[in-house]
């Protein structure tokens, strides 16, 4: 048998005894390394990149990826290594923030073997959970889907509460005034442990991998999930998930999306349709089979894409402040889709598909602001719609925009480029959405170190730079009417961003890439 076929046998069977089941399930790659001078495995999952000793045997570390500060590939030849493998190498080198305790210990120390993860909602993960005695059985109805896979439940489709799904910048803000991450350097946290950087090479034995790619894309997801969903210390008596079959939670994932799939693309009301894409957006939020389900469906990516442009318009038929906010629950859903499957092939094939037709078809049905009636233009709650129109429309071109230029494309034509090439004839309706973007970006960084705006200001000036670095058209727009206030407001970026977010210094470096641009 193939000596690394054996290897990845092994691995594989011991990643499936060590790992929690969703850090399992969320392996993204992995691939044989030197650390030390010494043969070593890399595994990366969604959360972390994990060391194990080769043949695997114990996890020797695990790199929280919200905690890197920085990641390069160097261009070198090591002399430590011969042959194909010292010219075919790729050198990884690490910068990252780590919690030392009282000892002041590294992480890169030898470790007892055991896996710790922090989840998304500061649980602490141990290596091995015990199986439930008892598996609760799982409704066929479509609004079962989302509880396949984290406890909670949904807004019913019969829910009367009106339609009403964003939360607000102040709740927001509550969430996030309660993050307490250090900043670079050392420093002390309320629990007396001590914060400190640590380097780490890191040397890959292939040039022929994209682990180096999905180590970016997945460093930036968690910092982006940090930055959106971080809460309150967790109380130490929280018990662990049980865990479920996984076999028998996939079957059933799959019957209940196709039919939730059908239920959207066939129901005609407004209403309905919102509670059934609300429903898939959470869905898809939680589990990562539910985006592996929906970019091989294109039957139902076009449909919510065609509404997109259907409801933009609008139809007449329905109150115009519903439709707007279910473009907003539409937006929002594609997004998620799009956020953390940069690993998924199946989704460059489906923007690909039929030259580029769903990729075309969304980039026009969100290059232009919703038309209103002339009674609604100066209305307060319509215009705050519009808003947060405008903000989940940065967001999912700025999910478009990463997938395109940053994030692995599996040998596909995807590019920046393209995506310009199909908004620069949209742009009698786009400019004046690229201007509201950029007014957006100067009106959030005026606020100064809004922690709650952080995200969103970092969406902004990442479409706003992208956009005027590949664009002759949006550079000389926004030259031409927004130049001095850019450079009055972006000036001295540092002072003007949450202090202690995990965007911080990407948001930094976007505004001065901006700054060097039209400067």
């Amino acid at each position: 048998m193939d000596k690394q076929k054996v290897v990845n046998q092994k691995l594989e069977s011991f990643m499936r005894r060590n790992l929690p089941s969703a850090e399992y399930q969320r392996i993204r790659c992995y691939e044989r390394c030197v650390v030390d001078k010494s043969m070593k495995l890399a595994l990366l999952t969604s959360k972390n990149l994990i060391i194990t000793d080769s043949p695997p045997r114990t996890i020797l570390y695990t790199l929280p990826l919200i905690e890197f500060l920085s990641l390069s590939l160097v261009q070198d030849l090591p002399d430590f290594l011969h042959g194909d493998e010292r010219f075919k190498s790729q050198h990884l080198s690490l910068k990252f923030r780590h919690e030392t305790g009282h000892k002041s210990e590294s992480p890169l120390s030898e470790s007892s073997g055991s896996y710790v993860s922090a989840s998304s909602d500061g649980d602490a993960s141990s290596e091995r959970l015990s199986p439930s005695k008892s598996k609760k059985h799982l409704s066929a109805s479509y609004s079962s889907l989302s509880s396949t896979s984290w406890h909670g439940t949904l807004p019913s489709p019969r829910s009367q509460r009106p339609l009403r799904l964003i939360t607000s910048l102040d709740e927001t803000a509550s969430r996030l005034d309660r993050l307490n991450l250090s900043d670079s350097g050392s420093s002390v946290s309320s629990q007396g442990a001590t914060t400190a950087t640590a380097d780490l090479d890191l040397f890959l034995l292939t040039d022929s991998t994209l682990f180096y790619q999905l180590l970016q894309a997945a460093s930036l997801n968690e910092k982006i999930a940090g930055t959106k969903e971080l809460k309150s210390p967790v109380n130490g008596d929280t018990k662990p998930k049980r865990k479920k079959s996984h076999e028998r939670l996939i079957m059933v994932r799959g019957q209940l999306y196709n039919q939730l799939s059908a239920d959207i693309q066939s129901n005609k009301s407004l209403e309905k349709r919102f509670y059934l894409v609300q429903e898939l957006s959470t869905a898809a939020s939680n589990d990562m089979n539910i985006k592996k389900y929906f970019w091989k469906d294109l039957d139902l990516c076009t449909a919510l894409v065609e509404d997109l442009g259907k409801y933009r318009l609008g139809t007449g038929e329905n109150n115009r402040a519903d439709e707007i906010e279910y473009l907003i629950q539409l937006e929002s859903c594609l997004s998620e889709m799009f956020r953390e499957s940069e690993h998924l092939s199946q989704r460059a094939h489906l923007l690909t598909a039929n030259s580029f037709v769903v990729l075309r078809l969304l980039l026009e049905n969100i290059s232009s602001a919703p038309s209103l009636p002339t009674h609604l233009t100066s209305d307060a709650e319509v215009e705050d719609l519009c808003t947060e129109l405008l903000d989940t429309t940065t967001k999912l071109l700025f999910e478009v925009l990463l997938a395109v230029s940053e994030h692995p494309t599996f040998g596909t034509e995807l590019s920046v480029s393209r995506v310009v090439s199909f908004l620069e004839p949209c742009f009698s309706t786009f400019g004046p959405v690229y201007s509201s973007m950029i007014e957006r970006g100067l009106f959030l960084i005026s606020r100064t170190g809004a922690a709650s705006t952080t995200l969103l200001l970092y969406c902004v000036f990442y479409v706003v730079e992208v956009l005027c670095r590949n664009s002759a058209v949006c550079r000389r727009l926004l030259i031409s009417s927004h130049l001095e206030d850019i450079r009055y407001y972006c000036a001295n970026p540092e002072l003007k961003i949450a202090r202690f977010s995990p965007l911080q210094g990407l948001t930094i470096e976007r505004v001065q890439k901006l700054l060097q641009i039209i400067s």
